[in-house]
This record gives structure tokens, C-alpha cells and sequence, in this order.
């Protein structure tokens, strides 16, 4: 059987076993469904009439996070209806825009400014797919009917998204449910027709609370799943001498590479669970066991010659992959005294990191691949009605890694700050693969240490009924800061990763605005001005000024039933160095060789809601169709081009 044919029967096994889980899910939800409705009491003749009155909606299913009750504040929220900012379904508008990608929905992803990582201790290092895989908090209901709400996503040149959510209680203090993502994202460049995929990502979860009659036990448990499939395409082919920035946008514009691809497998199984002696006091349990798995395939002899700067291996086949799995066991108590929460835990986290050719003992290769780490942590919070919030968290290793971190929030002010230091991830430390390769005695002798950060932010907000503004300023160094970087190492690799020796500090004054103008017309607008330091290595490359800007027209009809918003979004940051992207490791890196020159994102948008259901339409980047050029959020990939999108979702409460 050929290669080609293996394939195929491999991509529709995959796609049988996917349907098979699904439709598992859906009966199962069904069955228990009906047996809730036949255990459900019969008293004498009392009839509920919901064929012809709404009688569950919106306000009958409510839903919270499990990080409510673990603060002992369980504060229920109401289903989303409305359709502000509804057209916003891409994961780099979502996040205010302050992502890069490689120009296509589900494609890798990096923030523009650093971020405190969440964990101090060790990690895979592979985080270009953390917004795909972050993008939701499992959420638990607390529903009088079964809740189904659909979510359908066209947008033009074949990029689809599907979503679809269910839930119910099959008794008032047991809830079951499931969640779906689906993204069917076509190529962008070359697109040889419907279903020639860029991206094809499948996400699903499954999940259940529950609680006793007294509810001093509670129960929380979820499975979640994302299989990730990119076409690495390597950017536009520049193929040319006399190869323009206008190019980039051309019609018949053609990728680097055909053959490449990467794979993404996150898996993780949760569970927390309480019992509660008294309001002072409660014990608890959280169980976590996750795995990662990353692979980059490709066909030699496929690529430019000068593609790959470097060749470990001369196969016929390149097969790349890492794998990263822990099991994590916290126990714990908290409670509340008054208006002040306090926890304490203890946590033991059992890792593992294989490499797909690295063989060599841990001692010659000079890290530790599988071991144990200890976590002790505390946190507290003090609840004041009349001023706000304060809260602290405390976190430290055996490896004598720590966190700190510390908030006041109030309705006039708030301001966080973050003291960490934090181990390099295993593909900062190592990694070899058909193009790259590097470890300690290799291409840096002592190895890496800790990296350290403080990071400082606060605001002043001020709040009328038809103006709010909200200026800040956010203050960060780093200290042994890790990154990767393309430079002249004295090696036919260009890109490799890096620790500096001195530090880096910047500071981003911003100001977030929100203005009235009409009864109905509205303005919001972001803007951050980044000034740097000290930037030792010239490890950061940030924009000068970014801005975010809206002005749109809301109001409702027809008693409540026809809710519309509508206008222009607007995104525009000063040309900055934007940080390149490395295939075959699937890792962003610092780049001075090409500028990713400034250009206003102007996207026009209605949404609207009908009854229970919620439609929207947006034209995206109406300057290209103007220009005919576009813009390009990482070196050598074109942006979103100017296509036309159509999405809607309807919610069941019955």
C-alpha cells in the first residue's frame, strides 16, 4: 500500500474514532436526559405548559468556574445573548489583538509583549497553540432544563469554525455536560480548493459537578482534548531579486514549503474535590494528569535549497516529535475568618520529557528529563466592601523557584505585582531534530539558569454615565532571560535559543477609553506606548505605540426581541521588528533583518440578536482591498486578506 494511500486510511480512521466519541457523548447525555425526566416527581395533576409559553431561558441556566467555589464566592453568571463585539470570534481579536500569528485563524500564535509564565517549574516550552487550548475555562451549569447552544462560523476562503455546548443536571445536585470546538481553516496561499486545509483542529471536554444535600462534599471533574494539524507553508516564496513588499499579497503569491507539517496532541484528566468541616475550614484534593506531544514532518528535497539552514539528518522522512507529561497531586485546606481567605497546600508534580533522538544518559546530556518537583503555596484575601479587594500568593520549590504575587482592586484603582524566578523550558534546554540541534556541552557549556522577573502594573479609573477612562502604566524586568535568537553563532544554525547576561527593563504607560457620544453611539479606544530601558541582547521587540479603536451604534427593538451593534473596528501598531518564526522547532525568535511596517487593520461589522439567536456579518481589512496590499503580523506571512464572514448561534433551553 503507498504512502499516500496509508495516509488516507489513517486521516479517516482518525475521523471514525472523533465521530464515534461524540456520538458516545450525545447518547449518553441523552440517556440521561430520559432519566431524569422518568425519575422526575409526579404530583396530582400539576402541568408545566412549555409548548406555548418560554418558560426556561437564559435566566434558568446559569453557570460558574470551579475557581468560584475553590474561593468559597460561587457567583453564578448568566448565559451570554448578547451581541457586543459578537463578530470578535478569532483568537488573536479576542485577546485585543495583542498576539502575532502566521496570518491564518489556529495558526501559531505568539504574544507581542511578555508575559509572566504560570508556571515556575518546568515545562515543554511549546506554547504557540496555549490561546487554542486556553480558550475557555471549563464552565459547570446549574440548569432547570437540558442547555444545547450551537455556534456556526463562515468565514470566507473557507475558514469555518464549529462549536457546540451542552448541559444539564440530571438532579438538582448533579450536572453533566460536554463541549466541542472544531476549526476547518483552508490555506490562504496557493489554496487549491474547498478543504485544503491550513488548520484542522479538533477540541472537545467532557465534564461533571456535583455536590451533597448538605453540600459539605463537592465533586468537580473534566477531560478535555485538542489534536491540532498546521500546514507549515514556510511564508511567501522569494523567488525574485526584485521580489517587493507588494508581493506578499499577490493573488498567485506561492509558499515556501509543501510538503511540511506540525502536530499538536494536548490531553488533560482534572479532578478537585472538597469537604467542608466548617465555613473556617475545608480540605481539598486536585488531581491533574497532562500530556503534550509536538511533531514536525516534512518530505527533503520538497523545500528551497537554502530553506533550512541546517541538516542533522539526510532522510527520505523527517519525523520530529517531543513528548511532555506530568502528573500533579496538590492537597489543601482554606476557609474564610470573617471577610479574610486564607489557603495553604502542598503539591507534588512527577514529569517526563522524551525526545524522538536524543538517547544519551541524563548526566552526559546534562539536564534532568523525568523527576519530581515540590511545590509549597499559600494564598489570602481580604474582602472589603467599602474599598475593594486585597489578596497575596506565595509560592515556592525545593529548586528554590517562587512566585510572588500580590493585587488591590477597588472601584477607583487597582494594581498587581509579580515577583518570579522560573526554570527554562526542556526545548530552551535541548532539542535535536532533522534541522536543529543544541545542548549544554554543545552550545552553551555551563547550561542555562533561572530567569527571574518583576513585573509592576497599576490604573486609575474614572467612571460617569457616559465616560470612562482608565490610565495605567506596567513596569517589567528580567533578569537571565531565555529567549531564542537569529544571529552569527559560528554555526550553520542561525536560530538558537539564548541566555543574557545582564538584564532587560521597560515600561508601558497605556490608557483604555470609553465614551458616549450619543445616546447610542459609542466609543472604546486602547493605547500603550512602550518605552525600553535596558535591553540587553536586544532581546525585546515590541511596537513604539499600539492602538485599539471602536466606534459602533447599539440599541434595541421590538420589546427587547431585536438587539443590534454595529460599526468599525480599527487596530494599527508603529513597525517594529516583529519576531520571526522557525518551522521545524515551531518556535518564535528575535529577528532584526526584516520590519513588519505599519498598516491600519479597519474591519466593518454588524451583530445583532433575534430572540435567542445571534448573527453577525464583518468585512475584514478594508484598507487591502483600497491598497491591494495588506500587512504581515510575523516576517514573510500575509495577514488577513479582505474577505467577508457570516456566523450565528442559537441557544435550546429545552
Amino acid at each position: 500500500m503507498s504512502r499516500k494511500h496509508l495516509k488516507s486510511f489513517k486521516s479517516l480512521f482518525l475521523r471514525v474514532r472523533f465521530t464515534k466519541v461524540i456520538l458516545f457523548i450525545g447518547l449518553l447525555a441523552i440517556g440521561l436526559t430520559a432519566r431524569a425526566q422518568d425519575d422526575a416527581p409526579r404530583r396530582g395533576s400539576r402541568i408545566i405548559d412549555d409548548t406555548t409559553k418560554q418558560v426556561y431561558g437564559p435566566k434558568t441556566s446559569r453557570y460558574y468556574f470551579e475557581k468560584d467555589v475553590f474561593l468559597n464566592r460561587q457567583t453564578y453568571h448568566f448565559i451570554d445573548t448578547t451581541p457586543r463585539n459578537f463578530h470578535r470570534y478569532t483568537y488573536i481579536q479576542q485577546r485585543e489583538n495583542m498576539y502575532q500569528d502566521l496570518g491564518n485563524i489556529g495558526t501559531a500564535m505568539n504574544p507581542i509583549y511578555y508575559q509572566v509564565p504560570d508556571v515556575i517549574g518546568v515545562s515543554a516550552g511549546f506554547h504557540q497553540y496555549d490561546p487554542i487550548w486556553d480558550a475557555e475555562d471549563v464552565k459547570y451549569y446549574n440548569t432547570r432544563s437540558p442547555y444545547t447552544n450551537m455556534r456556526v462560523t463562515l468565514g470566507g476562503k473557507g475558514r469555518s469554525i464549529t462549536r457546540a455546548a451542552y448541559s444539564r443536571n440530571v438532579t438538582p445536585l448533579w450536572n453533566v455536560g460536554f463541549n466541542y470546538r472544531g476549526l476547518f481553516i483552508d490555506k490562504q496561499i496557493q489554496r487549491a480548493g474547498k478543504g485544503d486545509r491550513n488548520v484542522l483542529s479538533n477540541y472537545y471536554d467532557i465534564y461533571t459537578a456535583y455536590q451533597s444535600k448538605d453540600s459539605t462534599y463537592r465533586l468537580f471533574f473534566n477531560f478535555r482534548r485538542n489534536s491540532m494539524q498546521a500546514d507549515e507553508y514556510g511564508g511567501v516564496l522569494r523567488n525574485t531579486t526584485d521580489f517587493r513588499y507588494a508581493d506578499y499579497f499577490f493573488t498567485n503569491a506561492q509558499p515556501s514549503l509543501t510538503e511540511a507539517l506540525s502536530r499538536e496532541l494536548r490531553m488533560n484528566l482534572h479532578l478537585f474535590h472538597q469537604y467542608e468541616i466548617g465555613k473556617a475550614l475545608q480540605v481539598y484534593h486536585v488531581f491533574d494528569r497532562y500530556r503534550q506531544s509536538n511533531a514536525f514532518r516534512d518530505t527533503p528535497a520538497s523545500e528551497p535549497d537554502d530553506y533550512f539552514d541546517h541538516t542533522e539528518f539526510d532522510s527520505t522522512h523527517v519525523d520530529d516529535g517531543v513528548k511532555f507529561k506530568y502528573v500533579r497531586n496538590e492537597v489543601g485546606i482554606k476557609g474564610n475568618l470573617l471577610k479574610l481567605f486564607y489557603n495553604g497546600y502542598y503539591a507534588l508534580r512527577n514529569y517526563n520529557m522524551t525526545y524522538s533522538y536524543i538517547n544519551a544518559a541524563e548526566d552526559s546530556l546534562g539536564i534532568k528529563m523525568k523527576g519530581t518537583e515540590s511545590y509549597l503555596g499559600g494564598r489570602m484575601s481580604l474582602r472589603l466592601d467599602s474599598i475593594g479587594e486585597v489578596s497575596g500568593w506565595v509560592e515556592v520549590m525545593q529548586t528554590g523557584n517562587y512566585r510572588i504575587e500580590g493585587s488591590i482592586k477597588s472601584r477607583w484603582f487597582e494594581a498587581t505585582i509579580k515577583q518570579a524566578q522560573y526554570a527554562p523550558s526542556f526545548i530552551q534546554q535541548a532539542y535535536r531534530g532533522s534541522h536543529d540541534v543544541w545542548y549544554p556541552s554543545f552550545t552553551y557549556p555551563t547550561g542555562f539558569s533561572d530567569v527571574n522577573v518583576t513585573q509592576v502594573n497599576g490604573y486609575i479609573h474614572y467612571n460617569s454615565s457616559t465616560l470612562s477612562v482608565s490610565p495605567g502604566l506596567t513596569f517589567t524586568r528580567l533578569g537571565n532571560y531565555i529567549f531564542f535568537k537569529e544571529g552569527d553563532f559560528g554555526l550553520d544554525q542561525t536560530v538558537l535559543p539564548v541566555q543574557t547576561s545582564a538584564g532587560q527593563v521597560f515600561i508601558a504607560p497605556e490608557v483604555n477609553l470609553s465614551l458616549v457620544l450619543a445616546r447610542h453611539i459609542h466609543m472604546k479606544g486602547k493605547a500603550i506606548y512602550t518605552r525600553v530601558l535596558q535591553n540587553a541582547e536586544d532581546a525585546i521587540q515590541v511596537p513604539d505605540l499600539f492602538l485599539n479603536g471602536q466606534l459602533s451604534y447599539e440599541n434595541i427593538f421590538f420589546n427587547g426581541n431585536f438587539d443590534i451593534h454595529m460599526g468599525v473596528d480599527v487596530h494599527w501598531k508603529s513597525s517594529y521588528h516583529a519576531m520571526g518564526y522557525d518551522v521545524p522547532t515551531q518556535q518564535f525568535y528575535v529577528q532584526q533583518t526584516f520590519t513588519s511596517l505599519q498598516f491600519p487593520l479597519i474591519d466593518i461589522f454588524l451583530n445583532a440578536r433575534i430572540k435567542r439567536g445571534r448573527i453577525f456579518l464583518k468585512y475584514n481589512n478594508l484598507m487591502q482591498a483600497i491598497t491591494k496590499e495588506g500587512y504581515l503580523p510575523t516576517p514573510h506571512y500575509p495577514g488577513q486578506r479582505n474577505v467577508i464572514d457570516f456566523g450565528f448561534d442559537w441557544s435550546f433551553y429545552d
